[in-house]
């Protein structure tokens, strides 16, 4: 019901408006269409900066994320125990010996 009456008004307001520049004079009325033109042309600019804003945030949002967890991986192996450290720190596990076939004595 909100929306209605907004675009009611809205309908009307241009209404008026219209009305009101039929009734002012000819050099008046071209410097209104002119100050008009150069407000949507304004706007359609700003509306292009602010994309393009948003897609250069975008584009250094994605690469700060890349690049923290990169250093967050980095962090984690610098901190971490290497594992070929950790295998030199185990005991090796002792082997049961091998037995050796005789030789015959020479006699």
């Amino acid at each position: 019901m909100a929306a209605r009456r907004g675009s009611q008004w809205m309908a009307e307001f241009e209404r008026n408006l219209r009305k009101l520049e039929r009734q002012l004079p000819t050099p008046v009325r071209r410097v209104l269409r002119q100050l008009v033109q150069n407000l949507r042309e304004a706007q359609r600019q700003l509306e292009a900066a602010r994309s393009e804003r948003d897609a250069r945030w975008q584009k250094l949002a994605k690469q700060l994320r890349g690049d923290a967890a990169r250093l967050v991986r980095q962090l984690r192996q610098a901190v971490e125990p290497s594992r070929s450290s950790a295998r030199r720190a185990r005991p090796a596990r002792k082997r049961p010996a091998r037995k050796r076939a005789r030789r015959p004595r020479k006699k």
